[in-house]
């Protein structure tokens, strides 16, 4: 018969000569995910850090607002220029007595919880005219000039801010 010298090879003969397996599929895949895992740390990193310098900067937003208020709230105050109120009171004894402070910082407590502020008022000192300006030529004026100075923090955070104001006055 011709099945003898026939090239057909029985099956376990294919199976056993075709395919030799090491274990590489094994390795590929945990190597896969090594690098898989790598990525996501770093992403969560990433978004950690990103969480983080959004707090920082509300932080600092909320301070400067805060600041920015109790310097507003003691600008109204001394705006009407009414010099019996008790800000001008301080701040012309501090003229008279000739000292740069003219008033101690106030706290506000209306600028939220976890947020302290505080206004002041300090005398820079007489304001000269530029030449040539005719303001106040034919009657007796006072010019002086004043800053007025508001701090504010956020307690917890480390965020602070200052807002400085130049006020120029004058007296009749």
């Amino acid at each position: 018969m011709q099945l003898e010298n026939s090239t057909v090879k029985p099956a376990a003969l294919i199976c056993s000569v075709g395919v030799r397996q090491r274990g590489a599929a094994l390795i590929i895949s945990l190597v896969i995910l090594l690098v898989i895992t790598v990525i996501g740390l770093a992403s969560m990193n990433t978004s950690i850090l990103q969480e983080r310098m959004s707090a920082n900067a509300q932080n600092a937003r909320q301070a400067f607002l805060s600041a920015e208020a109790a310097s507003q709230d003691l600008f109204r105050k001394l705006e009407p220029m009414d010099s019996s109120s008790n800000e001008w009171k301080l701040a012309l004894d501090a003229l008279d007595a000739g000292i740069r402070v003219a008033t101690t910082p106030k706290a506000y407590s209306g600028v939220g919880s976890g947020k302290v502020a505080t206004a002041e008022l300090r005398y820079l000192g007489e304001a000269n005219l530029v030449e040539g300006h005719s303001f106040g030529e034919d009657i007796e004026t006072f010019r002086q000039r004043y800053e007025i100075i508001g701090d504010a923090s956020v307690t917890g955070a480390g965020a602070s801010s200052r807002v400085i104001r130049g006020v120029s006055v004058v007296f009749y």
